[in-house]
């Protein structure tokens, strides 16, 4: 008898195990030998990207999930947890021969039309306030009309916001997370994990970059110093950022290790919605020193506009 209900408990655990990840979704690695400890002072890249952001929608968020508000600079500025305007983005990298990538993946059509129960649950969609979404452009409306040939999206990180419209992309279109994205387990998963997998859609090629999980790592993805994946664990366990040189400029997308410009003017990392806070700081004060080595034209926060870069 003790040897079944053992059994049954080892199955139990394993269940747990398994959808404690943000997506049950099976994930390769992607292993690569342009990794190294920090970006090239002056890169010198041997072809030029072209980037463009997209904004697919405003939004607005509880500002005590954006910002740490036990923050001694938050306390002095009096911030009060209220709704945040937010925006939602993604970005369209042009490589001249690799073709055009994304960061993150917009939205898709179903949630422009109030249709969201058709991907996440109705528990979700009340906590993530999507009814007050202002759907601005769709995914794959824009890559039609632009005739967009997708080669591959990079999640800065899997949360939903993030991937509300991947499940509208070919189902061969490569996923690139970061290390421990998908395969480290935390327990909110188990709420949002159905929704993260009809997000990602019917068998996502999912990649998780082969990087050292919880340490701040940078790849050269193309070989060519034009565009630099940086792990920036904290906000989740696989966060990325990226930083983009361009013939009019380098650029430095954060991701949601900082959402808003306050947070990163003022170096705050954000508050509820971050896993773990302490590597979120390290994250952030290295992508704070990178602004000021390598100075890059603008900067992008998570959910906001961009900031000009004056130092």
């Amino acid at each position: 008898m003790f040897q079944h209900l053992g059994s049954i408990f080892s199955v139990l655990i394993s269940l747990l195990t398994l959808f404690c990840q943000v997506t049950s979704h099976q994930v390769k690695p992607y292993t690569s030998d342009k990794i190294t400890e920090s970006v090239p002072l002056s890169p010198q890249p041997k072809h030029w990207v072209e980037l463009k952001v997209v904004k697919v929608a405003d939004w607005e968020a509880s500002l005590a999930g954006l910002l740490d508000l036990d923050d001694p600079k938050a306390k002095m500025a009096g911030l009060k947890d209220r709704l945040e305007p937010i925006s939602i983005y993604f970005y369209v990298i042009k490589h001249p021969i690799y073709g055009t990538y994304l960061i993150d993946s917009g939205i898709g059509e179903s949630f422009s039309k109030g249709e969201a129960g058709a991907y996440v649950s109705s528990i979700v969609e009340s906590q993530m306030n999507l009814k007050r979404l202002k759907v601005y452009e769709t995914t794959n409306v824009y890559l039609s009309k632009n005739k967009i040939d997708l080669k591959g999206v990079f999640y800065t990180h899997l949360h939903l916001d993030h991937v509300l419209g991947a499940y509208e992309l070919d189902r061969s279109v490569p996923f690139y997370v970061g290390p421990g994205e998908v395969t480290t387990h935390q327990f909110i998963n188990l709420f949002v994990q159905g929704s993260t997998n009809r997000l990602l859609g019917e068998n996502p090629n999912l990649l998780q970059l082969d990087l050292k999980k919880n340490q701040i790592r940078v790849l050269d993805f193309f070989g060519d110093q034009s565009f630099f994946v940086i792990a920036v664990p904290g906000h989740t366990p696989g966060s990325l950022a990226f930083f983009i040189p361009t013939k009019d400029g380098s650029h430095l997308i954060l991701g949601d290790s900082c959402h808003t410009e306050w947070g990163w003017k003022e170096s705050v990392v954000p508050g509820a919605f971050t896993t773990d806070a302490k590597l979120n700081r390290k994250s952030l004060e290295f992508l704070k020193k990178l602004a000021e080595t390598n100075k890059p034209k603008f900067v992008y926060p998570g959910h906001q506009e961009r900031i000009l870069n004056q130092k």
